[in-house]
């Protein structure tokens, strides 16, 4: 414990027992003592600090009275604390971070970033303001700033890489980043090679690029670790389609329809491969049924532009 949060602590034990002392047992008559709210030690210690002009143990005392106001939910008067704290001490990486926090439930989430930026900058092994500024950057869409912080979270909390490269992946492949994302799911699969989310997106990536057969090798090991994926199926579908496999196809697309049969892509997909195999009339049924459900334009015209093609238009 530094020497400014000991002062900050042995104050608040001060303050906690000379408040005590007023309810001692002992005492002829008299009111009982009045409960003490629980910010009322954090306020004396911070008026103990100002009085001892100590710049650490002022800085130690409105981090910590910050701190609980954060709790309670008193942002702005947490705010407040923490300006005074990191005035004080810009010094203390968690003063940032928890100013951060409150500017975050302010909805000023600039500033926010800024700060979980700045407790970053001071301490580069913490792990929670990482955690902080990602949620926020999740929220702008800022892929190029995720997939860094990703890889940075890969290195510095080795127990968590898998994911933290799988994350990664995903934000590379947003930005269109094949090479990239490839290298993150293929890091993130070293670590752990059962890493089902891992396994589909590098499928669909290579889906994308028409390895197929790589595309499908992923899947199929997807859907044994996880045999209820649903977009799994799909994907596999759609991988076995391209590859002209119509057969292996409806089978992939039925059984996404034995676990959601109410898709209209699945029903599409499979009504296509039963046309390519010759069973138009399992074609026209799945896209009969499939025009009786809600539907985007997108997949109302791809039914209907099959149907037109059953009837030989």
């Amino acid at each position: 414990m530094s020497r400014a949060r000991g002062t900050t602590a042995a104050i608040l034990l001060a303050v906690a027992i000379l408040s005590g002392c007023a309810g001692l047992p002992g005492g002829i008559g008299g009111p009982p003592s009045t409960p003490t709210a629980p910010i009322d030690p954090y306020n004396a210690a911070v008026a103990t600090a100002e009085a001892l002009g100590d710049a650490a143990a002022r800085a130690a005392a409105y981090y910590e009275r910050g701190n609980l106001q954060l709790d309670r939910g008193a942002t702005t008067a947490a705010l407040a604390d923490y300006d005074q704290a990191v005035a004080l001490d810009p010094t203390n990486p968690r003063a940032f971070n928890n100013r951060g926090l409150a500017y975050a439930a302010l909805d000023q989430l600039d500033a926010a970033i800024a700060d979980y930026s700045e407790a970053i900058r001071l301490d580069p092994d913490y792990l929670r303001a990482y955690q902080n500024r990602l949620s926020l950057l999740e929220q702008r869409g800022d892929l190029a700033t995720l997939a860094a912080d990703y890889a940075i979270l890969a290195e510095r909390d080795p127990e968590r890489a898998a994911d933290y490269r799988y994350r990664e992946g995903v934000a590379l492949a947003g930005l269109r980043d094949r090479a990239g994302a490839q290298r993150a799911f293929d890091e993130a699969l070293r670590r752990d090679p059962q890493h089902v989310d891992a396994l589909y997106e590098r499928g669909l990536l290579q889906f994308a690029a028409g390895q197929l057969a790589d595309a499908i090798r992923d899947f199929d090991a997807a859907l044994r670790l996880s045999p209820r994926a649903a977009n799994a199926y799909y994907a596999r579908g759609l991988a076995h389609s391209a590859a002209g496999d119509p057969q292996r196809a409806r089978a992939d697309f039925t059984q996404l329809l034995a676990l959601t049969p109410d898709d209209p892509a699945a029903l599409i997909g499979r009504a296509a491969a039963a046309h390519l195999l010759g069973d138009d009339t399992q074609a026209r049924a799945d896209l009969d049924y499939t025009l009786t459900l809600p539907l985007d334009d997108a997949l109302r015209q791809a039914a209907e532009t099959l149907l037109q093609q059953l009837d030989g238009g």
